[in-house]
């Protein structure tokens, strides 16, 4: 799958990603000649970007193997801070449609579980 060529603003929020996402995820579908309002069509969506973010992930390992210079000698300088930050941001945009495939609020759940974080240090902090 290749992204298409409407570049997202820098220094977005969450929703603008999730909005992002959205208008991107419709594109896809119909590239792809899935139907989500069907539930094949759906499942179809849903585990295409499931491994597209699996490819995606390997790509950002990669990344961090070159950028911590623990790759192969004949894949040296291949990688940089650059390449590496384009590879999170690959990543976060499959996040961002897979949330948007099963009807995620992203902000919400990402907001939801940096309190569960803080609540758990504050505990341990408490306890420790």
């Amino acid at each position: 799958m290749s992204m298409p060529e409407a570049t997202p603003p820098p220094d977005m929020s969450l929703r603008d990603l999730t909005q992002f996402a959205e208008g991107l995820a419709r594109r896809l579908a119909a590239n792809f000649g899935f139907d989500p309002t069907t539930r094949d069509g759906h499942v179809s969506l849903a585990l295409a970007q499931t491994v597209k973010l699996g490819e995606e992930v390997g790509e950002l390992q990669a990344e961090v193997l070159g950028a911590l210079e623990y790759q192969r000698r004949e894949k040296a300088g291949r990688y940089s801070r650059d390449t590496l930050g384009g590879e999170l941001a690959d990543v976060m945009v499959c996040v961002a449609l897979l949330a948007d495939t099963f009807g995620v609020d992203l902000a919400q759940a990402v907001g939801s579980k940096i309190e569960q974080l803080e609540a758990r240090n504050r505990q341990a902090e408490i306890a420790g």
